[in-house]
This record gives C-alpha cells, structure tokens and sequence, in this order.
C-alpha cells in the first residue's frame, strides 16, 4: 500500500467515525422529527466540515485513477455547466465540489416563488410594503440533516464510484485547457478531533504533490 492510497483510507475511516460520532451525539439516529435550532446548527457545522474532508479524499481518490481517454461532446457536466465555459476565477474551489452525491436535492434549500410559513420578505418591508414581524421560535425539522448524514454515508459506503465521477470531471477539465485546480487550508480543523483534524491539516498538501503534473493552461494572450 503506498503512502498516499494508505492517507486516503485512513482518512475515509476518520470521516466514517466523525459521521457515526456526529449522529449518535445528536440522537439523530433515532430518527427525530424535530431538533432545536442550536442542535441543528452545531450540526450542520460538523457535517459540513465532514462533507468538506470527503470531497478532497475523493478527489485524491481521482487523481489515482488511470482512465483511458475519450472524447467529449458539450455535454452538461455533474455541475451543471456546458462545456467549455469560463473558468472560476482564481482561488475558488472547484472539483472538489464536483459530485452530486454529496450534495442531494433532499437537503438543499429551494429558492421558490411561493411564500414559506414563518419567512419575512424584507424586501416588501423595506419598501415600505409590509411590515416586519417575529419568526416564532422552536424546534424545526431534522429531515435535512437526516438526509445529509444519509448522503454522507452512501459515498463512504462506496468512494470508488465517486472517485470515477471526480476522475472524469478532472479529465475533461485537462482536456479543456483549465487551469489547476485549488485545495486551500482547512478551516476549523481543530474542532474535529485529533485524527480527523490531522486528516484535514494534511489533506491540501496531498491535494497539491497529487495535481503537481497538472498541465499549465494555453496563453491566449
């Protein structure tokens, strides 16, 4: 085992821990309907930076895969985005957030027309429109972190499938001239535990020796 695919699995054995850690102190895995607004939130803030430490291991996960080459039409890719269109600018995280498994519309806040119970719109308030009120406090619902968890856990259930989807996101990115992708340092690591904190501190520098033969972008200048 090389050190690199040995990092990687100890790494996603960390974050399997975190995430059974995070729901059994949440009670979650008896299936709440309700949790209160400060649970949710400690929560939300563990799963997050959970889901963040998975997305890099993944990606390093890609980054060791060999996949023959192929070519690619302008197809939508697992963002969303046409083929070929501009680059985010530099230093915004890219294909780390590329795969939907870890990012289910189950737990993913849907900006609609229709007006939800309990939400204020401001913006008739400040135009004099409306008149601002309380939002009742309480407990809210716990589906969404139920669905997150549940997220989680499928991908750390099987990586590999992942790691393909990441693989040929990355190939088509090299195909498309892009530029290298970004892995800044972890924020809040030390919130995480020692292991799954050390996983976290170690995992940009992986990130960066593993891109290192990433090919420059063409000057179009």
């Amino acid at each position: 085992m090389s050190e690199m695919s040995g990092f990687i699995e100890q790494g996603l054995e960390a974050a399997r821990k975190a995430l059974f850690s995070v729901r059994g102190d949440a009670n979650l895995h008896l299936e709440p309907k309700t949790v209160t607004k400060s649970l949710r939130a400690k929560v939300r803030g563990r799963l997050k930076a959970i889901e963040v430490i998975v997305r890099r291991l993944i990606l390093l996960m890609a980054l060791g895969l060999d996949l023959p080459a192929r070519a690619l039409g302008k197809k939508r890719d697992c963002l969303g985005a046409v083929s070929g269109q501009s680059a985010l600018p530099d230093g915004v995280e890219d294909v780390t957030q590329s795969f939907r498994a870890l990012a289910p519309p189950e737990y993913r806040l849907r900006l609609i027309g229709a007006r939800t119970p309990y939400m204020e719109d401001w913006r008739e308030a400040f135009a004099g429109q409306g008149a601002a009120r309380l939002v009742p406090g309480g407990p809210v619902s716990a589906a969404p972190l139920l669905a997150h968890i549940i997220a989680l856990h499928r991908v750390l259930k099987k990586p590999e499938a992942a790691a393909k989807r990441v693989a040929r996101q990355l190939q088509k990115l090299q195909q498309d001239g892009e530029p290298r992708p970004i892995c800044p340092p972890a924020q809040g690591a030390f919130r995480l535990g020692a292991e799954l904190g050390l996983v976290a501190t170690s995992l940009p520098g992986f990130v960066t020796r593993a891109l290192a033969d990433w090919p420059e972008p063409a000057n179009t200048s």
